[in-house]
């Protein structure tokens, strides 16, 4: 996810004259309004990318489709049912809110009673379930602002600026910048998860893990390994250490360490754990064994946090490397295929 300086929001308003004025406002508040003018348009923004919304303000006499008339009734009920269930597959609901020029008798009535987990204190205070364009503007997005800075997402993406900028330059893929978010909120939010559910997310890491080193390949610091990243092979070569067959022959050869010594043996660590528990124990003795392991540390989520930090100093040494060694043909130099038909087997 791209790190926005305001405060993103999503927002449905199809009068033009209105979303050329009212963004002016909010952005000295902290916020940047991103108009859509029907509901079809906005929630492919919203499913497209949901971590970046901190709130959904919904001017209730919209459109559903482009199309269609000025609808309250019909808007309302299928944009509140679609944000519903779009907040059940993503496992969060972002908080709506409704902003119109009408009276209370066109809105009250098709506003459900779900916003009542974020915003009670409005209503017990004004006694209505909405915003009026007229008069509640400024209020509305002090509140957004201040339900946003309360938002563990965003303190998160605060504390870990560098780290997430650090994502973006590497050009490391979005998946891998929504996965580190999910697990580093826990480390300072525990409430915000169960730790038997914290530890079911070792494939977060593994993505985390993999999305770097198909990064590393962009730039020429690995090589292609296709449609599916070798794990192993990636930390050795970036250990100066030969990727070899079974039979000892070598498939890639590494010409140059890339890796300090403490990431490498903390890299090496990480390889040997992370994909084995993100999958149901095996019978093979010398295989690691989550279960096992979770249940003789008293179900803690230290080991899978610990990752988590680790991956925060790799990405911020990747940034660091990347920015003396931008060039691919020259990264390349550091290693060579000697088995091209091994390489993508594996």
């Amino acid at each position: 996810m791209k790190h926005y300086d305001l405060i993103q929001v999503l927002w449905v308003e199809d009068d033009e004259k209105v979303t050329k004025t009212y963004p002016v406002k909010a952005k000295l508040l902290g916020l940047q309004l991103v108009p859509h003018l029907c509901w079809d348009d906005a929630k492919v923004a919203l499913e497209r990318e949901y971590d970046r919304w901190s709130a959904i303000i919904l001017d209730a006499k919209c459109k559903h489709h482009r199309e269609s008339a000025d609808n309250a009734v019909r808007f309302l009920g299928e944009a509140l049912k679609d944000i519903s269930t779009i907040a059940q597959k993503k496992g969060r609901t972002i908080p709506w809110y409704i902003l119109t020029g009408g009276d209370e008798s066109e809105v009250s009535d098709s506003i459900n009673d779900d916003r009542m987990e974020w915003d009670s204190d409005w209503t017990v205070a004004k006694h209505k379930n909405y915003y009026s364009k007229a008069t509640d503007r400024d209020e509305l997005y002090r509140r957004i602002r201040y339900r946003a800075s309360i938002s563990p997402r965003l303190q998160i993406q605060k504390m870990y600026r560098n780290v997430f900028k650090a994502i973006e330059e590497c050009n490391i893929d979005i998946e891998a910048y929504n996965a580190l978010e999910d697990l580093l909120i826990p480390i300072h939010f525990p409430d915000e998860i169960d730790a038997k559910d914290y530890n079911d997310k070792f494939q977060k890491a593994r993505d985390v893990l993999e999305y770097i080193f198909r990064s590393m390949s962009t730039f020429g610091i690995l090589p292609n390994w296709g449609k599916q990243v070798n794990l192993t092979a990636s930390s050795l070569l970036l250990d100066n250490m030969d990727f070899k067959n079974k039979d000892d022959s070598p498939i890639v050869t590494s010409r140059a360490r890339i890796l300090p010594k403490e990431l490498s043996r903390i890299m090496k660590v990480m390889v040997n754990i992370i994909p084995p528990f993100c999958h149901s124990d095996s019978g093979i003795e010398d295989n690691v064994r989550k279960k096992e392991y979770i249940n003789s540390v008293d179900n803690s989520t230290f080991l899978l946090k610990s990752f988590t930090l680790q991956f925060c100093d790799l990405i911020l040494w990747y940034r660091n490397y990347l920015r003396e060694h931008p060039d691919k043909e020259e990264n390349a130099k550091n290693w060579e295929v000697m088995d091209e038909k091994q390489l993508k087997r594996r």
